[in-house]
């Protein structure tokens, strides 16, 4: 079950990891399309603004000029003409002054308010930027060291174990070759309790039992826990035919000599073991 739950929990970081790392380019494009949208827009209304102050304002004048005759007749004239007498005078057209010409400016004034919300606005979008980049390069960061370190720190876990279980048993055998048998069976014992499921550490105990300490009930107890190991088939069939020999032979055990040998030919298929066991069995049928 804890492996279970650490599977679950591998599942429920890379689930995670697939979410966060688009999340964050995503919040990253986002804030910086508003962010170059604002600045753009910031410099377009400044440029507006020094165009419109050097916009020089059309000046747009009327002069005209009036003219006006004025006739003025003397009562001598007057009477000049009631006597036949005409004398006309005419005075010249006196212009008047022209009016001053009209000046007329466009002042327009922009006012510029509202460019410190723009520039507050710009900001907090690159502020969103930056935030988005922060939290994407800790995410990688942080997994990549996890690798690392997961890849590290397994190289050095094997090669430690290695080396202890080279060193255990060596400790063994160097007991063994001293002739301390039990002793040496002990300590293989003791590698055992740290290492199990070891096909070749059960093997040598066997060895030991049957060959230095003759004790061959021990050996085949020892050749019996050696089949419930999870080895390969034909591992677990040369066991068994070995087993059937001390069976058959030091222990004087026909019947289960026998009833191993049919298991060995009937679970081990094609393997070489097999084989020997239904050539044996025939032997056996043929007497």
């Amino acid at each position: 079950m804890p492996c279970r739950g650490c599977y679950e929990w591998r599942d429920v970081k890379l689930i995670s990891r697939i979410i966060l790392y688009p999340l964050c380019v995503y919040a990253a494009v986002w804030c910086w399309n508003g962010f170059r949208d604002r600045y753009e827009n910031m410099q377009l209304d400044r440029f507006g603004v020094e165009l419109e102050d050097r916009e020089e304002a059309p000046v747009e004048g009327d002069g005209g000029e009036t003219g006006g005759s004025d006739t003025a007749y003397d009562l001598e004239e007057v009477n000049r003409m009631l006597t036949n007498s005409v004398s006309a005078k005419t005075e010249g057209q006196s212009p008047k002054k022209p009016e001053p010409p009209a000046k007329a400016g466009n002042t327009n004034q922009v006012e510029n308010a509202g460019e410190p919300e723009k520039k507050g606005g710009m900001m907090t979008y690159f502020s969103g930027m930056l935030a988005a980049l922060i939290v994407f390069a800790l995410l990688v960061a942080r997994d990549v060291s996890h690798i690392v370190g997961e890849r590290v720190g397994g190289s050095y876990v094997t090669k430690s174990t290695k080396s202890r279980k080279a060193d255990m048993y060596e400790e063994a055998e160097s007991i063994w070759a001293n002739g301390a048998f039990v002793d040496a069976i002990e300590s293989f014992r003791g590698y055992l309790r740290v290492f199990p499921g070891e096909y070749h550490v059960h093997k040598r105990i066997a060895e030991i039992y049957e060959k230095d300490l003759f004790s061959f009930r021990a050996a085949a107890m020892e050749y019996e826990e050696m089949l419930e190991l999870d080895i390969p088939t034909s591992r677990w069939g040369w066991v068994a035919i070995h087993l059937c020999n001390l069976y058959s032979g030091k222990l004087g055990d026909s019947d289960r000599a026998l009833a191993l040998l049919h298991r060995v030919a009937d679970e081990c298929g094609d393997t070489p073991p097999a084989v020997k066991a239904r050539e044996r069995l025939a032997k056996i049928d043929a007497a």
